[in-house]
């Protein structure tokens, strides 16, 4: 999809830059511009169709701080033109250090190893296809010049080509400088992260997905459950997982109605942190936890009051005790899923077997317990259908 040439009015250029999530488009799906220690590290992703052509793409960034002069400078023009989308769909520029290199980027020092290609401060980043070499060569000439030289907040790059996407990157000066940083061409705002900087931005599980509110951090401990992945799929973004209750729980010898929840991120690369608990449990019992990866199910459990609500085959984890107080609800059973699957790569959903868990793919959980007075003597909670992330 190809828009035509924009020139002057500034709503005309936000409708472009929201029309560029379409599927077929090629648009910016991750952005990591600083982090801790020495920047290395820095890219922009890309994501588009596979072996789509990027003759006479250019990926530019302008200056959006310091005084009215400096504001409006064209501080980098990337030509993409020789290149392709890979058959994975993501193209990645950065720095010699990142994985998944395609296009390597060099600092204004252009040294090696090279550093700091991406400024740490207000900045807005252009996807454009400048439709011809003429007009690739026009905007490259530009470099280091005052592009929005009227200060109006509008540049002279609608004049040389579509914009395919952009967006603005803004730290505190955007409200607290004199004068305040500024976001050109209409671009969608993200930032600032408090007072700083985002260290990076990412759509949530990939484009066309908007941008996540939240943002990628300074340092890989801290981006555990939100990694820079180049190259790669995003995570979702944490406001956005997805964890369901449904089915209903069968009611105990005691009037227990067993239930499912879970906390933390259903990350299938981290090693621990999401947890499935199942709660108002028969005090004293033995029970487990057990889930399948190929969707819900409602079938009468006997003649009991209870549902088996997840489809077969399902996994098992051990069998516990409850704790609680006999003839009491206060029982309880948790499993740590992340630290089981990392434990056991080859339990169902596992790396290893048969049926893997993929970001996206949806796993269910429900509790068996111990309940002697029942007709099976056994009942069944409710259940818990959750999207795993990468």
């Amino acid at each position: 999809m190809k828009h035509s040439l924009l020139r002057c009015a500034l709503g005309g250029i936000s409708a472009v830059a929201l029309s560029a999530l379409g599927q077929a488009q090629v648009v910016f799906n991750e952005l990591y511009v600083s982090h801790s220690g020495t920047d290395f590290f820095e890219f922009i992703e890309l994501k588009g169709p596979p072996n789509a052509s990027l003759d006479n793409f250019v990926v530019c960034v302008v200056e959006g701080e310091g005084s009215l002069t400096n504001q409006g400078q064209l501080d980098r023009a990337w030509d993409l033109t020789g290149f392709s989308i890979p058959s994975d769909g993501y193209f990645v520029l950065g720095l010699a250090g990142v994985t998944q290199l395609d296009y390597q980027i060099f600092g204004p020092n252009a040294g090696t190893p090279d550093q700091d290609a991406l400024e740490n401060g207000t900045e807005t980043f252009y996807l454009i296809d400048a439709g011809s070499n003429a007009n690739v060569l026009a905007i490259q000439a530009l470099l280091g010049t005052d592009i929005d030289p009227d200060n109006d907040g509008i540049t002279v790059l609608p004049t040389l080509g579509t914009f395919l996407d952009l967006v603005g990157l803004a730290d505190g000066g955007i409200t607290s400088a004199t004068p305040p940083d500024t976001i050109f061409d209409g671009a969608p705002v993200q930032g600032p992260d408090t007072t700083f900087l985002p260290a990076g931005i990412f759509r949530g599980l990939d484009a066309p997905n908007g941008w996540c509110p939240e943002y990628l951090d300074f340092n890989e401990p801290a981006n555990a459950f939100q990694p820079r992945t180049p190259g790669a799929l995003n995570s979702s973004c944490p406001s956005t997982v997805s964890i369901v209750s449904y089915c209903t729980a069968g009611t105990t010898t005691n009037g227990c109605n067993a239930t499912m929840s879970a906390t933390g991120t259903p990350s299938l690369s981290a090693t621990s942190g999401f947890t499935v608990t199942c709660t108002f449990l028969e005090g004293q019992k033995q029970g487990l936890i057990f889930y399948s990866v190929t969707g819900r199910s409602a079938l009468a459990w006997g003649t009991s009051s209870s549902f088996l609500c997840i489809k077969s085959p399902t996994q098992r984890t051990g069998t516990v005790g409850t704790g609680g107080t006999a003839s009491s609800c206060d029982g309880l059973i948790s499993i740590d899923f992340s630290a089981y699957l990392s434990a056991n790569p080859g339990a169902l959903g596992g790396p290893n077997s048969l049926l893997p868990l993929a970001p996206g793919n949806l796993a269910n959980f429900q509790c068996w317990f111990r309940d002697p007075p029942s007709p099976k003597t056994t009942m069944l909670s409710d259940a818990i259908e959750v999207q795993m992330v990468p």
